[in-house]
């Protein structure tokens, strides 16, 4: 493959003009599309499955990947294309609505789990 297989806009020259985010966002939306968007998807799946799976963490192991995983949510600050923000802008999902769902879930979680470990 040549460099004007990428091409989207052809300049003066020729070549690979196209930033990755003018590849992997449309410019119209902002949101990602094609397999762009399945990866992003995926990102944002295995994000939700560490910290939902992980907030009942015993092990180091466990403690070290829920830490990650919140961390990665609850970012606000971070516009990167693979931040929390990022990815949940690319998909068209509501980063604050996600981060709040998930925040009430994990409390309701380990609410749950305080309620059945007593003994009265």
């Amino acid at each position: 493959m040549s460099n004007t297989d990428f091409d989207i806009r052809k300049g003066s020259g020729g070549g690979f003009t196209a930033s990755i985010a003018e590849e992997i966002f449309d410019g119209a939306d902002g949101y990602a599309k094609g397999p762009e968007r399945d990866l992003l998807g995926a990102l944002l799946f295995d994000g939700i499955q560490a910290f939902v799976s992980y907030a009942l963490a015993e092990t180091a192991t466990q403690k070290a990947k829920y830490a990650e995983a919140f961390n990665w949510v609850m970012d606000r600050e971070s516009e990167e294309q693979f931040s929390f923000n990022g990815v949940c802008e690319a998909l068209g999902v509501s980063s604050e609505f996600l981060r709040f769902g998930l925040a009430n879930a994990t409390t309701s979680l380990l609410q749950e789990v305080g309620k059945s470990r007593r003994n009265f």
